[in-house]
């Protein structure tokens, strides 16, 4: 037999599974963000770490499409706790055409140089196109591609979070309308994550149920 359930303890009831399961959503999402550009912020870049050892890490980089923006990115470089070191030459996949001038078995140097619009960052270790982080050899990773990193180093005690918040990409070759004098820029800001569609919905449930207690609340 069914018991009645008041309208107050449904919505506190849906609310809460909205809350728990965006919750849920914002974790699984943790090894992943977005970075835009310094100077030209139609510039984005996705990092994913795909996975992380002490001895390994495995990330893919995307270079987001934005209508009628074109650029290539030519440096990846992170910012870490400690001293820390890398090997290379790292590898670079699925195919030498999304890798471009990374190569297949792509550059990594312990003293990648300076970064751009950031003096006061320090690179550990950037996976290169040039000679260092600021002088990239376009291509790179090209609009709407994605590149896959593995790379060996001593990465004892580091987490997702620390590689995620020190990571620095550069682009090149930039033609933006928007912003016509950037023919290069550097991306280290993260931008917010978007809640996933199935989020968007359990929250809009639960905004409705709010409303529809109110309405009824106001009736009486």
């Amino acid at each position: 037999m069914f018991r009645h359930v008041s309208p107050k303890k449904l919505v506190v009831g849906t609310l809460s599974l909205a809350i728990l399961c965006l919750g849920t959503a914002v974790t699984a999402q943790a090894d992943q963000i977005t970075v835009m550009g310094l100077n030209a912020p139609n510039l984005r870049a996705t990092i994913n770490i795909t996975a992380l050892t002490a001895g390994s890490i495995t990330f893919q980089v995307t270079n987001v499409l934005v209508p009628g923006v074109t650029s290539t990115l030519t440096s990846v470089g992170f910012e870490l706790p400690g001293t820390i070191t890398a090997n290379t030459p790292g590898v670079c996949a699925p195919n030498l055409a999304a890798c471009n001038n990374y190569t297949l078995a792509p550059v990594v140097s312990n003293s990648p140089g300076n970064v751009p619009g950031f003096n006061s960052a320090v690179l550990d270790w950037a996976v290169l196109t040039g000679p260092n982080f600021a002088g990239g050899n376009p291509p790179g990773i090209n609009q709407n591609g994605t590149a896959t990193f593995t790379i060996a180093g001593g990465f004892t005690g580091l987490t997702q979070a620390n590689f995620l918040n020190g990571a620095y990409v550069r682009f090149q070759s930039v033609v933006d309308p928007a912003f016509p004098n950037v023919t290069s820029d550097v991306a280290h800001t993260p931008v917010p994550g978007v809640p996933e569609p199935g989020s968007l919905v359990l929250l809009g449930i639960g905004l409705s149920a709010v409303g529809l207690w109110s309405k009824r609340r106001q009736m009486r």
